[in-house]
């Protein structure tokens, strides 16, 4: 049986000595052996009756190399699992260690030695009653609320026919003949078409804006709408028909209003409340206002928790200032990312330090409040995600559909089962300490956000290495698995 050994070198850093000897490996090499010498088919020799010397003299090498590969492997593993160590990064190779020369002639043992990084036993100092911090929060002026009821009572309301003059927002039905100079051209193109207020060009909106039904302005077709080519006006103002016979139609046309539509706002009642909100889930214009102001609110939460979720992070890695094992931290960079130079990796190798402290203390948070994210929560994460989509409105079964895909997304659930659990990390943490919240403006948090933002974007940020270093400490175990 294979032999393991760790060696400590202090707590930090040991090294792992595995020995595989003949007993060991013959066994798995001479049944594979067996395996190939039984569907071998070579010249010469029926298949299955290969003299075994001579599979032995062809793949006896590679069988070898693979069979102690393999073993090495499944020790490891059994070893790490088994002692249950919290390690950085995976195990790297001892830094003189030769390469072996594999002979099945010789019956030798193997020897494979690997140094790890321990991590060290995190503590949470810091996170207590004693510990204030200050959480801002935002007021949503009542203006702001007014001006979202409003523009949702004009989403929800519906079209009618007006009689006053043609206002910004309004559909236009046009009457459109061609033209031959100044005068209608005898016999020629006619079309009736609809055309939103907002999408003319600036060469002719003024000349629609003030006009009222039966009202005339000219224009040239192929200009009337922004942002619109030659197909489009063919079909949808045109009217031209595929098998229309390449009809000869000029530009300048006559327009005479035939209509003027303009949205209503819609009435503040139960039916717009289901049918903005959901049925049943609001039922005054007080509920409404209080739900639009949390639901404003919740857009700068982001903002407000990073901020206050930056400064904890500080803190709590200063007031825990866990040692690491520094050289085998160098070593593990470079070989997960040899781009890494050593000029880069020096100028921000304590911020990577404290990236690794930060994400030990997270994992002690998580094993002290039991934190986990079951698949219910993530898929009320993707509704919340997809209602953001819609600005925090729409219809809730095409948000429910939608969130469904995303659910069959392995990376998507991988990353939103990742901010799960450091919102819930954070959220036990607020519970912690004491929060002294602060009331601002949308500008004031603003504000703050662009000075972290700097400096954590200045001269001196190397966000390169930030993606190269390692990700959170984790079992070995899990590595290789």
């Amino acid at each position: 049986m294979a032999q393991v050994v760790k060696t400590d070198h202090d707590n930090l850093n040991a090294t792992i000595t595995v020995t595989i000897t003949p007993d060991d490996y013959l066994p798995k090499v001479d049944a594979e052996l067996q395996k190939y010498r039984k569907n071998a088919q070579l010249k010469g020799f029926r298949k299955g009756k290969t003299p075994l010397n001579f599979i032995r003299k062809m793949h006896g090498k590679a069988i070898l190399v693979d069979s102690i590969n393999e073993i090495l492997q499944n020790e490891m593993h059994k070893y790490l699992t088994e002692e249950n160590f919290n390690i950085i990064g995976q195990p790297l190779s001892v830094e003189d260690q030769q390469e072996p020369e594999f002979n099945l002639s010789e019956k030798k043992d193997y020897v494979f030695s690997f140094d790890i990084g321990m991590a060290p036993e995190a503590t949470l100092n810091g996170m207590d009653k004693n510990a204030t911090y200050d959480f801002m929060e935002v007021k949503i002026p009542d203006e702001k609320i007014d001006e979202t009821i409003a523009d949702l009572r004009m989403r929800a309301g519906e079209s009618v026919s007006v009689d006053d003059a043609v206002k910004e927002k309004d559909i236009i039905a046009i009457n459109a003949e061609e033209l031959d100079g100044d005068q209608p051209k005898k016999d020629g193109w006619a079309s009736t078409f609809n055309v939103l207020v907002d999408d003319i060009t600036d060469t002719y909106r003024d000349k629609f804006m003030g006009k009222k039904k039966e009202d005339k302005v000219r224009f040239d077709i192929y200009d009337l709408e922004a942002n619109k080519d030659e197909e489009f006006v063919n079909k949808y103002l045109l009217q031209i028909q595929d098998n229309d016979e390449n009809p000869e139609v000029g530009r300048m046309f006559e327009g005479t209003i035939a209509d003027i539509s303009r949205k209503q706002e819609a009435e503040l009642n139960q039916e717009f409340f289901d049918k903005v909100f959901g049925e049943g889930k609001i039922t005054s214009e007080e509920e409404m206002k209080a739900f639009i102001a949390e639901q404003m609110a919740k857009q700068y939460e982001a903002q407000t928790n990073g901020l206050l979720f930056r400064e904890i992070q500080d803190k709590l890695i200063t007031q825990n200032k866990l040692e690491l094992p520094d050289a085998f931290l160098r070593r593990l960079i470079k070989s997960n990312n040899e781009e890494v130079n050593e000029e880069e990796l020096e100028k921000d190798f304590e911020k990577i330090k404290d990236n690794l402290r930060w994400n030990l203390i997270k994992g002690e948070i998580q094993k002290k409040f039991d934190i986990e994210v079951s698949e219910e929560t993530l898929l009320e994460a993707f509704k919340d995600r997809v209602r953001g989509y819609f600005g925090g409105y729409g219809d809730e079964l095409i948000i429910l559909n939608t969130a469904n895909r995303l659910m069959e997304d392995k990376q998507q659930v991988n990353q939103m089962y990742e901010e799960l659990i450091s919102e819930k990390v954070f959220e036990s943490i607020k519970q912690e300490v004491t929060l002294n919240k602060v009331s601002v403006t949308a500008e004031e948090l603003g504000e703050k956000v662009k000075e972290v933002e700097k400096l954590l974007t200045g001269p001196d940020a190397n966000p390169d290495i930030e993606e190269a270093e390692i990700e959170s400490p984790v079992d070995a175990t899990a590595e290789n698995e």
